[in-house]
């Protein structure tokens, strides 16, 4: 396998990564706020302080995941300049 396939091989993986490490991060992201706004506004059976470090981890853990990704994307885009 030549240098130039390799290459080719490991950007269309970092792609997909990318990708996901986007869609994931939002997603969690959309979770853990759901779950802070229904423990504050509705009625959840799970303990309070529960609900708010859940919900506060996920929020956070998915706002890096989506830093992340988007990092990659910047930093693909410098790559593919120079």
């Amino acid at each position: 396998m030549s240098y130039q396939e390799s290459n080719e091989r490991r950007r269309s993986n970092m792609g997909f990564k990318t990708v996901m490490d986007i869609g994931m991060g939002l997603f969690y992201a959309v979770i853990g706020t759901l779950i802070l706004v229904y423990k504050s506004f509705g009625n959840m059976n799970i303990p309070a302080f529960l609900a708010y470090l859940l919900g506060g981890m996920m929020v956070v853990g998915g706002v890096l995941r989506f830093i992340k990704g988007i990092k990659a994307v910047v930093q693909d885009k410098k790559d593919i300049n120079y």
